[in-house]
């Protein structure tokens, strides 16, 4: 996608600071709501459902593509969606610098970069220290939900998120009201359920504390 010089980003778009510093949410959205995290929001298609459907939470999306960042952020600008904020990072590195302990909601990781090649896999997101990061920003009965198209990834997610402890693995349940049980929305779900490809997914959620 190129860039369109009539985008207008502001106030959605979060210009990450350098060094990158944990964030106050309500000094973000001037409230206190429940906030959800979306990584790799491309276009903002979930977000903007998501967010139209829940006005009564804040949400934030991650996308590493400038293009579709600034889309995105122009998109929910455009549609009064300012219960939402984009931000332009890598995602493994912005939430363990900047998202606050205990204070999200729910982590939505839809159709991530399956890096399918043997000697890529290292660069894959779903990794035992990228959930110790979902469990320290989750609060107690928080959700993760995930889903992709690729076998040998799904394969992978599972067997990670199966042995990690500090989450426990429940049923996957769509995030948006009015679509099909099990599906999420995005603009890739859509693309893929054209091209008659399978689905895999699966959710999990912080361990009550007690």
């Amino acid at each position: 996608m190129a860039l369109r010089p009539n985008l207008i980003c502001d106030p959605v778009l979060l210009n990450p600071s350098e060094p990158l510093v944990r964030l106050e949410w309500k000094d973000i959205f001037n409230n206190t709501n429940p906030v959800e995290l979306e990584i790799g929001s491309g276009k903002g298609t979930f977000l903007l459902s998501a967010a139209t459907q829940r006005p009564e939470h804040n949400f934030i999306g991650i996308e590493w593509a400038r293009a579709y960042c600034t889309y995105a952020a122009d998109r929910l600008r455009r549609h009064g969606r300012l219960n939402c904020r984009m931000v332009r990072a890598e995602a493994f590195d912005w939430i363990c610098k900047s998202v606050p302990d205990e204070s999200v909601t729910a982590v939505h990781v839809y159709f991530p970069d399956p890096w399918p090649k043997s000697r890529h896999h290292k660069r894959r997101l779903i990794q035992p220290v990228f959930l110790d990061q979902i469990r320290r920003i989750l609060i107690s009965g928080g959700t993760l939900r995930i889903k992709t198209d690729h076998t040998g990834y799904f394969e992978h997610i599972q067997c990670v998120m199966t042995e990690y402890r500090g989450l426990e693995i429940i049923d996957f349940e769509s995030p948006l009201t009015g679509i099909e049980e099990g599906q999420t929305g995005t603009n890739f779900e859509r693309k893929y359920q054209q091209e008659k490809r399978n689905f895999y997914s699966i959710a999990a959620r912080r361990l009550v504390a007690k």
